[in-house]
């Protein structure tokens, strides 16, 4: 609104100048006015951004807010006092989401992003420690040995030949066999999250569900963990 005020302000002021119970806005007021409206587009860039994607957004919460308190952190004139005011209250709401394992490993599986919002040594071995815990917890639920559901009871034949043996009847008697998914090492996890942090991000644009690196079949644990959020 401020923004459509600033570009219509020719309009605005031909318009007052005919109104005696309203006054216009001074120079000062005006300047004020786009001052304000270029602090909080950031907000509104933000805002349209999260409410836009068509897709779980838990992976892009790290790299907006650190690029949110990037810009405000850095530009300078105009409202200087109030991006103070706004880069430290989302310190103190948003100051510790870089220990959020969750998050950490949400941003590292999607490919967009990987380690790239992470810009200090610890940040980056924290998120990598988060995403081998999740992978972790992937092999495990999956090498979890499952309940054999029993065999159905066989159906008596209806037909003439009652005591015909059928070719099926060994098979339809057998009890199903559970296969235990071998266990992998943390090594193993650990040189598949290397391998798929080492390829490149895919574009901003691109949807990460419908392509990108993480969708070849050597990155597994990865793929599973995040199908699973």
């Amino acid at each position: 609104m401020l923004e459509r005020l600033a570009e219509q302000r020719e309009a605005v002021s031909l318009v007052l100048s005919d109104v005696t119970v309203v006054k216009n806005l001074n120079a000062h007021q005006w300047a004020t006015v786009r001052d304000l409206a270029a602090t909080l587009r950031p907000f509104m860039d933000v805002t349209e951004l999260m409410s836009a994607s068509s897709y779980p957004t838990l992976s892009m919460v790290l790299p907006v807010l650190d690029g949110l308190q990037h810009v405000l952190s850095t530009s300078t004139g105009g409202l200087d006092c109030l991006r103070a005011v706004f880069t430290r209250l989302l310190a103190d709401k948003f100051g510790d989401v870089f220990s959020d394992d969750d998050l950490c490993a949400a941003t590292v599986v999607d490919p967009r992003f990987k380690l790239s919002p992470f810009d200090t040594d610890d940040r980056r071995q924290k998120a990598m420690t988060a995403t081998i815990a999740a992978m972790q917890s992937v092999v495990a639920l999956q090498s979890a040995p499952s309940v054999a559901t029993p065999p159905p009871e066989p159906v008596p034949s209806t037909s003439a030949q009652t005591n015909a043996t059928s070719i099926w009847d060994k098979l339809d008697r057998q009890t199903p066999t559970t296969v235990t998914p071998a266990t992998r090492s943390s090594a193993s996890l650990q040189h598949e999250l290397d391998l798929y942090v080492a390829d490149p991000n895919i574009p901003r644009s691109a949807c990460p569900f419908s392509g990108g690196n993480l969708t070849r079949p050597r990155f597994p644990s990865l793929l599973r963990w995040r199908d699973g959020c």
